[in-house]
Order: C-alpha cells, then structure tokens, then sequence
C-alpha cells in the first residue's frame, strides 16, 4: 500500500530554528519516536477501524483498544475523536439484584419526544455490570400502551421482539456482559427512528455473585442532520436455536442461508445487499464465530472470524460495506468446548446461544436460522452440527415513518 509522505511539525520546527541555533537531540528523539508509533498504528489499523477501536500505543508496542466516550476511531492512524451529529442521552435508573439472581427479561424503555425523525449514527450503551445482554427496537410512542416504567418478563406480557423490529425497527444489541460499547457505522450511514417514538430494550440482567448489588444502565444517541445522510441502514439475523452441545468435547454447529432465493421470491430481483455490520453473540462455552460470505466475487471471504467468548465489544463495522453482488448467501458457524457432562441447550444463565446481528444496506430485512438439526458427523474429533437455514424474509422501508 503506498501511503502519502508526512512531514512531522516538529522537522518543520527543527529546520527552522536550526538556521539560528540548531536542534538538539531530544528533539530528534521525539521526532524518532513519533514516526514510529505512526508506522505501527498504520499496520493495524484497519483491525482496530474494523472493531470500532482506535490505536494506542506503549513502550512500542501498538495494540487496539476502545476510545473513550464520545469517541470513536478513524484515518489511516485509527486516531481517536469526537463522535460527529448531536447526542441525547438517557439515564434508565438503577436496578437491584438479590445474590445468585438472574432475570431474564426486563423490559426498559425511553420515549424520545422527537417531533422529527432521528437519524443515528452511533449507539453508546454504558452499565455498572451485571446486564449480561440486552437487544433494544424503536417503536411509536404510544405503541401497544406498554408500561414507561421497567416490567419484568416482558416476553410473557407480550413483548415480542420481531414484533418490535416491524412495527419500528431494531437499534442496538449489546455485546455479552460489557459494561461500556459503541455501535458506530460508517459515516453517513445511519437507522432513521420516526417522528414520536420510543425506545425499548429487552434487557437480561445476571448477579453472579453472593451477594446483593444494584446497577444503573445509560444510553447515548448520536444523530447526524439529514443532509449528512448517505445510507439507511435495515435489521437482520443469523440464528441457530438448536443446540445441542455434546458434553466433555468439542463441536460446531451451523448452516448455509441462501438470501439470494428469498429475495428471488420476494422482489423476483437478484440478491441486492451490503453488509455494514455484524455482532456476533455467545456465552462462555464459545470458542469461535464464523460468518463467511457464500457464492459470488466474494465467495469465501469470511467477515467475522473470531475466537474464544470474551466480555468485550464483538462488533464488526464494514467501511467499504461488503456487497453481496452474485452471491448467494452467508454461512455462519459456531465453534463450543464443552467441560461439563451434561447438553447444552439453547438458553439463558448457563446455557449457549449462536446468533449474530446484522446492518444491512437492504429493502430486505431477514431472520435465518436453524431450528432443528438435521446432519450430526464427526470430522477431526470435532462433532459438527448443521440443518436447513429457514429465512424469514420482510419487505423493509429503512426511510418510513410511522
């Protein structure tokens, strides 16, 4: 890759005071030091810009790490910087757990008063620990008359989160037990929530400790004005519901999804779709997530190849968005070392999920998934699951008011 030529300010400093009284070595170090740490930042930092990090670097060595907030990275160093558009932010108050308790669905909600459409183009979710997951949708304001005040097992009261993700849309999911993670997209593109909405987000909270402890949870929204937009963004999901993880081994499970076919039945076009995001999702059982682009000039490109489960940010940002021009699908598999002498099942507290959520640059919104396994073989004393991906397609407008 040929990179532009840089002249330090402190050379040009250098050249201009040496034709009085010259420069003196620690003037040269520093200059020596600063073009290093350029260099290194510059070979990762496409790895860090593809993760939302910027790059930092200590006793030379450069690593990625998350900016700060109200930050996000960018240029060819990963540099970090403010967050563009104008923020609102919301402060969902605290919540209190009893020791060993685990709810698994608590419906909290925010209602934006915004009498025009909001055009986001970054998501920061802040906690205090203890919120394991949690998915969160748009949808209007006074939408089914539910409750302003947190209700606990909201899927029993009726809260169902396609439901969510038509009637408005999907905003933002939380990566497995951070306390701190931004969803930035690409600039310029953006999830445009209509006039009178409401946020709501299902969210599934785990005190792992023997004792009692409270938390508090913050959402920060970043919006661009609408001149400033490019690209509205549409939902999707890869989903593999049935689990069956063998106990004492090691075993994937996965499946091969053809979009292209959907979108075939649905809009009698080819496959019209770029990918500019995806956030994998599994527990501590996890030991890979692969999502792979399948047919087409990117056939085998593999977008998301990432290992063990950590309690960190998962996201992947795609900036160019990958297009799925003459492919025909995407395949996911799930990598799982399981210690224990029992199946793992599909599930909250100490059970597994396999999913990932996408953005999409798309009029067709999509949720593909297996729900029974049909083909068990072993391959390198690896169990590998597979079955049929169902999709379940959606005509979606990314631009529509309520």
């Amino acid at each position: 890759m040929i990179r532009k030529a840089r002249i330090h300010p402190l050379i040009i400093a250098c050249i201009l005071i040496t034709l009085s009284l010259g420069c003196d070595s620690s003037d040269g170090d520093a200059i020596e030091a600063a073009a290093n740490s350029d260099a290194e930042c510059a070979d990762i930092a496409a790895t860090c810009l593809a993760r939302n990090q910027g790059c930092s670097v200590t006793d030379g060595e450069a690593a990625c790490a998350a900016c700060g907030k109200g930050q996000y990275a960018t240029g060819e160093l990963a540099a970090c910087t403010a967050l563009p558009g104008t923020s609102m932010s919301h402060d969902f108050g605290i919540q209190q757990l009893e020791a060993a308790q685990e709810i698994g669905s608590l419906c909290q909600t925010w209602i934006l008063d915004n009498d025009e459409p909001l055009y986001i183009n970054a998501v920061e979710l802040e906690n205090d620990g203890y919120y394991h997951h949690s998915n969160w949708f748009f949808v209007p304001e006074d939408y089914e008359g539910w409750t302003t005040e947190p209700w606990v097992n909201c899927y029993d009261e009726g809260f169902s989160e396609i439901g969510a993700a038509l009637a408005g849309g999907v905003i933002y999911a939380q990566s497995t037990q951070v306390q701190f993670e931004l969803q930035k997209f690409q600039d310029g593109a953006v999830i445009k929530i209509p006039a009178r909405s409401r946020i709501i987000g299902a969210t599934h909270l785990l005190n792992y400790t023997p004792e009692s402890v409270s938390t508090g949870l913050r959402m920060t929204l970043h919006a661009l004005g609408a001149d400033e937009i490019r690209t509205p963004l549409t939902p999707a999901q890869l989903i593999y519901t049935a689990l069956a993880i063998p106990p004492v081994s090691r075993s994937t499970a996965g499946a091969t999804c053809d979009l292209e076919a959907a979108h075939q039945s649905m809009f009698k076009t080819p496959l019209d779709m770029k990918i500019h995001y995806i956030l994998p999702h599994y527990h501590a059982l996890g030991e890979s997530f692969e999502v792979t682009v399948v047919g087409g000039p990117n056939d085998g490109m593999k977008l998301v190849d990432h290992g063990g489960y950590a309690a960190e940010p998962l996201g992947y940002v795609f900036d160019p968005p990958i297009d799925l021009k003459g492919a025909t699908g995407l395949s996911f598999n799930c990598g799982f070392n399981n210690p224990r002498d029992e199946v793992i099942v599909w599930g909250i507290g100490d059970q597994e999920m396999c999913e990932a959520l996408l953005f999409v640059e798309s009029t067709m919104a999509f949720s593909a998934g297996v729900s029974e396994t049909s083909n068990i073989e072993t391959i390198n004393s690896i169990e590998r699951h597979s079955g049929t991906c169902d999709v379940q397609a959606f005509a979606f407008d990314a631009e529509k008011d309520y």
